[in-house]
């Protein structure tokens, strides 16, 4: 129970620092100015309104997710080992594995409250514009908001041991590779099986595919966006599976987190 209100303490307080970051509400306004613009672009395209309002809106929500989650996220951690804070906080009754995750939940929060803010715009655009906001636009929200929490528990991983351009470089590179692995996988062996590769080469990127695919996160299971404009039925159980496996990655990055933070030595 100590441990469980250190975490929240350590949330609380993240959270309130976090939303007093000038990178922030770059971010966030930034997103806001591209969701509104998605009106013009739906008058420009030759596409259905609709369809260009929703698909930019929903893109826009987990590309300003990944920028919270690197430019706000990483810092975090770095912060308070530049400024020695994190002596005096760990000096205290706290375990690192505590600082970790209490700031792991701080940032969550300030992305879902993020995500919120994008979604009521989102739905005054679509009642304005006269498109139908449907409920399941709500499930590849919900998705954004699964894949975001990955993608900040990889963040914190890197910056627990990690200068920050590097914990940035290393967590852009797993969310390309968390969104590609599939792809890269099915060309591999879409290219073995049509013989455009010989017999030693094809094993080789076959493995590595594999390696690629099995080892980082596949994020490209929350981009739902394709099946929710054009109103295409999820399959059974892909929420409950989704937040399952999304629960899992998030779980071994804080756990291998708070393991490598609590070997460092900030003296």
């Amino acid at each position: 129970m100590q441990s469980l209100k250190h975490i929240a303490i350590i949330a609380q307080n993240t959270f309130r620092e976090s939303i007093r970051d000038k990178i922030l509400y770059n971010i966030v306004f930034l997103a806001i100015a591209l969701t509104l613009f998605s009106i013009v672009l739906g008058e420009w395209s030759v596409f259905d309104r609709s369809y260009v309002i929703k698909s930019t809106t929903l893109s826009v929500m987990s590309l300003s997710g990944l920028l919270i989650s690197i430019f706000v996220g990483i810092s975090l951690v770095q912060k308070e080992i530049q400024r020695r804070t994190v002596l005096t906080l760990l000096s205290k009754p706290i375990s690192r594995a505590a600082f970790i995750i209490g700031k792991y939940f701080g940032l969550l929060a300030v992305v879902a409250v993020h995500l919120m803010i994008l979604t009521v715009l989102f739905y005054l655009m679509l009642l304005v514009t006269g498109a139908e906001p449907t409920a399941s636009l709500l499930t590849a929200i919900y998705l954004i908001f699964c894949e975001m929490a990955v993608v900040i528990a990889v963040a914190l991983l890197f910056s627990s041991f990690s200068s920050t351009i590097l914990s940035a470089l290393f967590t852009l590179g797993v969310y390309f590779a968390g969104h590609l692995s599939d792809q890269l996988l099915e060309q591999v062996k879409f290219a073995s099986r049509m013989g455009e590769l010989n017999d030693s080469s094809s094993i080789l990127l076959e493995k590595t595919a594999v390696v690629i695919h099995a080892v980082f996160p596949g994020l490209y299971r929350f981009n739902v966006t394709t099946y929710v404009v054009h109103n295409v039925a999820l399959p059974d159980m892909y929420l409950l599976w989704n937040s399952l496996y999304a629960l899992g990655y998030v779980g071994v990055f804080l756990a291998i987190a708070s393991w490598w933070f609590s070997r460092r030595d900030f003296l």
